[in-house]
Parts: C-alpha cells; sequence; structure tokens
C-alpha cells in the first residue's frame, strides 16, 4: 500500500537523494564520460590525413624543431626506438634519404618510450645525422596516435598529413613517397 500525501514538505523529502548518493552517480558519470572519450581515441588509430599535430622537438644536439616553422617544405617524421629490431632494417634506408634528399625534404626522428644512452648509441651505429629528439612524455607520439615503432608519416608543405607507413619501410617504399611530397 502507497501512502500519498498532500504535504510538499513531505513529499520533497521522499524525493530528495542523500548527498553522499548523488556525489557517487556524479562521480560514476564523469569517471564512465572519461573512459569512453579515451575509447573514442584509442579507436581512431594513426592519423593518417588532415593537419598534421603540431609540436615541438629538443634534439639530441639541443636544436629545438616546430612542426609548424617547417611550412613550405614536406617532412618525414620517423617514430623509433633504440629497442626496436624492426627500426634496425630501416634506419639506413632513412639515412641514405635524408642525405640525398635534404635540400628537399626535412626528415625528423621522433624516439619513443627509450633511454637517452641506448637512443645516442644506436644514432651513433647508424650513422643517423637527420635531427633526432626524445618523445618526452609520449606528447608526440599521442599527437599521432601511433601503435607501435616502427611508424612513418609523410608531411607535405602545407602541413597536412598526406600518409603513413606502419612498420618498418623500404627503399623504394620511401623514394616513392619523397618523390610524391617533392612533386606537388
Amino acid at each position: 500500500m502507497s501512502v500519498v500525501t498532500t504535504d510538499p514538505q513531505v513529499a520533497s523529502s521522499a524525493r530528495r537523494l542523500p548527498l553522499w548518493l548523488m556525489a557517487l552517480v556524479v562521480g560514476t558519470l564523469i569517471v564512465l564520460a572519461v573512459l569512453g572519450a579515451g575509447m573514442v581515441l584509442r579507436g581512431q588509430g594513426q592519423v593518417s590525413k588532415g593537419p598534421a599535430p603540431d609540436f615541438t622537438l629538443e634534439t639530441f644536439d639541443g636544436e629545438v624543431i616546430r612542426l609548424s616553422d617547417l611550412r613550405g617544405t614536406p617532412v618525414v617524421i620517423n617514430f623509433w626506438a633504440s629497442w626496436c629490431l624492426e627500426c634496425y632494417r630501416e634506419a639506413p634506408f632513412l639515412e641514405a634519404a635524408w642525405r640525398k634528399h635534404k635540400e628537399h625534404v626535412m626528415f625528423i626522428g621522433v624516439d619513443y618510450v627509450d633511454t637517452e644512452p641506448a637512443a645516442r648509441a644506436y644514432l651513433r651505429r647508424f650513422d643517423i645525422t637527420y635531427p633526432n629528439g626524445m618523445d618526452l612524455g609520449n606528447r608526440i607520439s599521442d599527437a599521432y596516435r601511433i601503435q607501435g615503432v616502427p611508424e612513418t608519416f609523410f608531411i607535405d608543405r602545407d602541413g597536412y598529413v598526406r600518409g603513413v607507413k606502419i612498420g618498418p619501410i623500404t627503399a623504394d617504399e620511401l623514394e616513392a613517397w619523397i618523390q610524391t611530397l617533392i612533386n606537388e
């Protein structure tokens, strides 16, 4: 049997939730919203088209490079790590392409989840001369939503991502991408 009342004070108190329960409900909704947003971002995969996320990278040589400052020049961004065996396969191709095309294309190496001594040893081992720096706090890799290394992004003169190569790139693939970027 239900009780019906016409007293507004009694009716109001019966509908009011305890403060702790309201806080719990609101907190749960916030956590669910944050988790949902993270799942959506992860489900988007790598950035493969549109404006390239801007970033600033301090190189191992102390130079500061800002991607947006390179507008007008095609850019190849390679995410790598010294512990990545697949990165060893592509390192010679990247350096050779840099030396061949450095008048027309900028190369940037982004070292992912690594230690500085190991990264520097990797660069010395392959005599890599194009600018490289550590992705401190994974800010750059998060912006590009990489899933692992190696991954290489191709940015046109206007700052737009034209493509991405997941996994080690071959010399022929790299040359084809560079020619596409130069001839646009």
